[in-house]
Formats: C-alpha cells, structure tokens, sequence
C-alpha cells in the first residue's frame, strides 16, 4: 500500500511487481511487438529503480511508472527507425541466420539489401562480438540468450537465478554495450 506522508506518496519497490507489472504488461502489448514487451517492462522498473530518488510523490506509483514506461517505448522507437538501429537489426539477424537472405519473405532477397548496410551490420557484428566479450560471465550467458530469443523464464531456469537476478544481468549488460557501442562504433 503506498503511504501517504504530507500528503506526498512514498515508492514500495518490493510490492511493484505484484502491484503493477500486470498493468504494465498490458499498456505495452497494445504499443509494441510481442517480442519487445518483456524487455521494455524491465527496463521500466530498472530505471524506475534507479530514479525512485527523483520521485516527488505528486502521483501515484502507477502513473509514475506508466510515464517511465511510456518514456521506454518511445526509445524503442525512435531506436528502431533510426538509421543506426536499422542496422543494429540487420545485424543481429545476419549473426543469428547466416543464410537470412533465403528464407521466404521475399523482403529478405538479397535484391532488396543495401549493400552499405550490410557491410555496416558485418562491421557492427565485430564490435557487438568484442563488446559481449567485454562482459562479465553472467552478463554474457543473459545477453546472448536474450538475444537467441529465450524467455526469462528460460534463462532463469538455465542458468538456475530469479528474474530479478536476469533482469540486472541484462541492464547491466545493455548499459555497458550501450557504452561500449558508442566509444567503438
């Protein structure tokens, strides 16, 4: 129950899950592809978490954390349609499907590839490989199996950590990709 004192709201980060993460969910269903939701609404309590300091307490944890979130899915994609994260796209798909350019859809012929994109994305293959080097143990193991594609109900249960554990490897590992991406490419 968040408690009111002088009639400011003070955060519960333990009750935010149970309390809010349903809701969540759902705002972010209706505003992102299936496959971005769960990332995004652990960025948003990570962040939430890390700004909790900053919250004035005029509104409720919901709101606050719906405003966070919303700030979220705008980075995505603003990301996502940024000539950058286009190629980070690519990228990620010619390192994971060597041979993406057979499949069926025909969007993914090579007659429809922009060479200098491809070249970038191979370039930007070499960095993401050195970056993800640069990780610790536990970071690597999360990032390259959120990057395959597992739940982190997958993970947790493979490399036998809770989700809060996967969740900071994985903000930690994107923070210092992040980093590690804008110093070297």
């Amino acid at each position: 129950m968040e408690t009111i004192t002088e009639n400011k709201i003070e955060l519960n980060p333990d009750l935010w899950l149970i309390r809010h993460k349903d809701y969540l969910f759902a705002m972010a269903r209706r505003k992102l592809p299936e496959d971005k939701v769960e990332d995004i609404v652990q960025d948003t309590f990570l962040a939430a978490l890390n700004s909790a300091s900053g919250f004035r307490g005029h509104s409720s944890e919901r709101v606050w954390l719906t405003s966070i979130l919303n700030h979220k899915i705008m980075d995505h994609y603003r990301m996502a349609y940024s000539k950058k994260g286009k190629v980070l796209h690519t990228a990620i798909r010619v390192s994971e499907y060597p041979t993406w350019h057979e499949w069926e859809n025909p969007s993914n012929g090579l007659n429809h590839a922009d060479v200098t994109d491809y070249l970038s994305a191979n370039e930007l293959h070499m960095v993401l490989d050195s970056g993800i080097d640069q990780l610790g143990t536990r970071e690597q193991q999360v990032l390259r199996m959120k990057i395959k594609g597992y739940s982190t109900e997958a993970i947790c249960q493979t490399l036998d950590i809770n989700k809060v554990n996967a969740w900071v490897a994985l903000s930690r590992a994107r923070k210092k990709m992040k980093s590690y991406l804008a110093e070297n490419w």
